[in-house]
């Protein structure tokens, strides 16, 4: 004991360059503390420090032997060999991507039970797994042991779940068609390359030169790297292959010398391997060329997509509100102005001179110029009293954001004055939504008008002030400066990001007035105590009127944006407005940097993929022309909108619709899961479960626990639910066990009927929080579990 704890107090040896792959540091230690001795389960292979054999050898073991096939495979599925059991099964160390929850997994594949089904046989699925490195090296170490006590110990250790397990499932089985590309006959590369050509695909990240923190080593790219090498288009083939030329890990940095030497079109390939490979690559081509549909839709095909998305605009518009706007809804829009047909624009005008708001709406999404001089019309008519419709033809103009709609809305202003409680019932949102459309549009002829707005302190304004100052800024009116330094320095309402933002963009636009470029950076540097979002605009805005970027600013400005895109305010809609304002922060300082000048500020590719991919409109939007700014490439993304699955199924089966869950840039991926539960097919219970469980790991999107929780969210949990099968109820159990409250809320609320959940809900009626207990009540209510009480007494009753 006392040598095995020298032992880890030392740093792991370093890795040595020599090593097929950069090892984790808890593997590391494992092995350090083991040697070449056997522990229990575990026999160590030749330490894989000193595995000096190139990729081509890896390649060519593969083709010869069922271990060489299976050590390739384990490498393409982001997974490290590190030793085997006494059967001769390997043991594998999982390098997933860091969403994944089989991430840090150890796990087993056994060569010899496929080999004896057919020879060359793919490696069959995981069939002992742990969690982590720590709790596979506590299993060994009990099997080792003779102690009476050990075999009881070993069967209360954690066991990975069903969502670890489907992730490895899943990178081994889209490991077995690379693999069948990379070693098999011609027949077989045809069908491999068929059969991944239907499926989603995403370019492994570059390295980013950034070292990992301690304990979260890279993704493995070697798979991505073969797959892209099989799938694309040359120029990217190549430039992911340059990219990859720079990776931590030996056999990637050798796979795409390789590869890059396949892909050389100047002359004929140095290698064996890489003139086989570059052979192999152009029967999958073709291959996959062969069996792809046509993917222009025809003109009868549009005409009907868009009147399924009409339909849906019409069927999720909220008939209490028809200003109010939902997940569901936007989601149409977006989904209509992406997909639809503009022939259509035509009947929606005939909708909206009816006074249809959907219509407006959609006439809106479309884009269509067409539209403009119509939806003006509609503004001189005699208004309701509420004044609906004038909003959401505004609505539609500002997305139009066509110059010819300027005069009617400065008109419109002027009309609707607010001078009681009364006419800020009535005309409060219509005022808001025409002081966006000035700012939208530029509009400097409205600068006294909007001034004016801003200037007011009436209550009925109150809540339009930070949309004024934001319009002042858009037209940079320089005489709002003394009113946006009174309205910061009010002592009843904290700094606004619009406000701030205004200030910034007036001084830094006075290139000729120094004097005017002091007073907004005194205004601002003023500042002090904003919540994150607003931090990271004042720090963007001194930077605007200082004309540059000062290199003492850059940990601090930082610091300032990762709180800005990662902290949770209050409620999810303020999260969604800090996100997009951080991100558009971000994209002026690229305006701002020097010519060369590498991103200080880049957040790594993960987080890219990230905000490209999130379902929030806005945030997605903004993410996209933020990296765009800045050079960063941004990975194109799949929206998997509702109207698009029936076709997706026909084409690929529930396979297709399986893969479309893992999609990495998929965007709308509870539309799928919504899809599968009505399905209901016990094959993808398995799959819903492992992407339930990668949102589960996602933080909270709001500090507020009564808040609702994100539709995307609620939409896996209740597919789960409705499946009702012991492997998804499972995740939902650790869903309720963990610690973010708008998981546990929304479990607790779609509870499965299986008597599982009830002590669990039990448990939950001992919480502090009412939210939960409300939910935990009513779902033990509808188990019929009439009479409740918790052991656990509320934790204000204890104190």
């Amino acid at each position: 004991m006392s040598r095995s704890s020298a032992q880890a107090a030392r740093s792991p040896r370093a890795r040595e360059p020599s090593a097929l792959v950069a090892l984790p540091h808890d593997l590391a230690q494992l092995l350090d503390l083991t040697g070449q001795r056997a522990l229990g389960e575990l026999v160590p292979l030749p330490n894989p420090r000193k595995a000096s054999a190139p990729f081509a050898s890896v390649v060519g073991a593969a083709r010869r032997q069922s271990l060489g096939r299976a050590k390739l495979c384990a490498l393409l599925a982001g997974a490290v060999p590190f030793g085997s059991t006494k059967r001769g099964e390997l043991w594998l160390y999982v390098l997933g991507e860091e969403a994944s929850p089989s991430r840090g997994m150890v796990a087993t594949i056994d060569p010899a039970i496929a080999a004896a089904v057919r020879p060359r046989a793919i490696p069959s699925a995981p069939r002992l797994a742990f969690r982590d490195a720590s709790t596979f090296a506590l299993a060994c170490a009990l099997d080792a042991t003779d102690a009476a006590v050990a075999s009881e110990l070993r069967a209360k250790l954690p066991a990975a779940g069903v969502a670890e397990l489907e992730g490895m499932r899943a990178a081994l089985e889209r490991a077995r068609g690379l693999l069948e590309l990379l070693t098999s006959n011609d027949a077989a590369v045809r069908r491999a390359a068929k059969s991944l050509a239907h499926r989603p695909f995403a370019s492994p990240d570059p390295p980013d030169g950034r070292g990992k923190p301690k304990g979260k080593p890279r993704a493995l790219a070697l798979g991505p790297l073969v797959e892209a090498f099989f799938r694309a288009e040359s120029a990217e083939a190549r430039a992911v292959a340059s990219a990859q030329r720079e990776s931590p890990d030996r056999v990637v940095r050798e796979a795409a010398a390789v590869i890059a030497d396949a892909l050389d079109d100047s002359r004929r390939p140095r290698t064996a391997l890489a003139r086989d490979l570059a052979r192999r690559r152009a029967i999958a081509l073709r291959a996959a060329r062969a069996g792809a549909k046509p993917s222009v839709a025809s003109s009868t095909e549009r005409a009907k997509m868009t009147e399924r998305l009409v339909g849906m605009v019409d069927a999720t518009r909220s008939e209490a509100d028809p200003l109010a706007t939902s997940p569901a809804h936007e989601e149409a829009l977006v989904a209509l102005a992406e997909l639809g047909d503009r022939s259509v624009v035509p009947a929606l005008v005939a909708r909206a001179r009816t006074g249809d708001i959907s219509a407006v709406e959609m006439l809106g999404a479309l884009g269509d110029p067409r539209a403009v001089t119509p939806l003006i019309e509609l503004l001189d008519r005699e208004p309701a009293r509420l004044r609906q419709l004038e909003t959401a033809v505004v609505r539609a103009l500002t997305a139009l954001g066509d110059a010819r709609a300027e005069g009617a809305l400065r008109a419109l202003l002027a009309r609707n004055p607010m001078p009681s409680w009364r006419e800020g019932i009535e005309r409060g949102v219509l005022v808001r939504e025409i002081v966006t459309a000035l700012g939208t549009l530029r509009d400097e002829r409205a600068g006294s008008a909007l001034l004016e707005v801003l200037e007011s302190r009436s209550h009925e304004y109150r809540a339009i002030l930070p949309v004024a100052a934001w319009a002042l800024g858009r037209i940079r009116h320089v005489p709002a400066l003394a009113t946006l330094d009174r309205l910061l320095a009010s002592p009843k309402e904290p700094p606004t990001c619009e406000a701030i933002w205004a200030v910034g963009e007036i001084g830094g636009a006075q290139t000729d007035d120094e004097k005017l470029r002091a007073r907004a950076a005194a205004l601002l540097e003023g500042l002090a105590g904003l919540e994150p979002g607003a931090e990271m605009v004042r720090l963007t805005a001194l930077a605007k009127t200082r004309g540059r970027l000062e290199g003492g600013r850059s940990v601090e400005l930082r610091r300032a944006l990762e709180r800005a895109l990662w902290e949770p305010a209050f409620r999810r809609e303020e999260t969604s407005r800090r996100r997009v304002w951080g991100l558009r922060s971000l994209e002026e300082l690229a305006a701002l940097r020097a010519e060369g000048e590498n991103n200080p500020f880049f957040l790594g590719h993960e987080a890219v993929r990230h905000f490209v991919t999130r379902d929030d409109h806005r945030v997605r939007r903004a993410a996209e022309e933020t990296f765009a700014a800045w050079g960063v490439a941004v990975p194109s993304t799949r929206r998997y909108y509702a109207v698009v699955l029936d076709a997706l199924e026909a084409q690929g089966g529930l396979d297709a619709l399986h893969d479309a869950l893992r999609d990495p840039l998929g965007v709308f991926r509870h539309n799928v899961a919504t899809h599968l539960a009505e399905r209901a097919d016990a094959s993808s219970v398995r799959p819903l479960a492992e992407a339930a469980a990668r949102l589960f790991a996602e933080p909270p999107t709001s500090a507020y626990e009564y808040d609702d929780a994100p539709s995307h969210l609620v939409a896996f949990v209740r597919a789960l639910a409705k499946l009702n099968r012991p492997e998804g109820n499972d995740v939902l159990i650790g869903g309720l066990r963990g610690g973010n409250h708008q998981v546990r809320a929304v479990v607790a609320e779609n509870a499965p009927d299986d008597e599982r959940f009830v002590p669990e809900l039990m448990a939950m009626l001992g919480d502090p929080r009412s939210f939960l207990r409300s939910r935990a009540e009513r779902s033990l209510q509808s188990l019929g579990v009439r009479e409740h009480t918790s052991d656990q007494p509320p934790r204000l009753l204890e104190v």
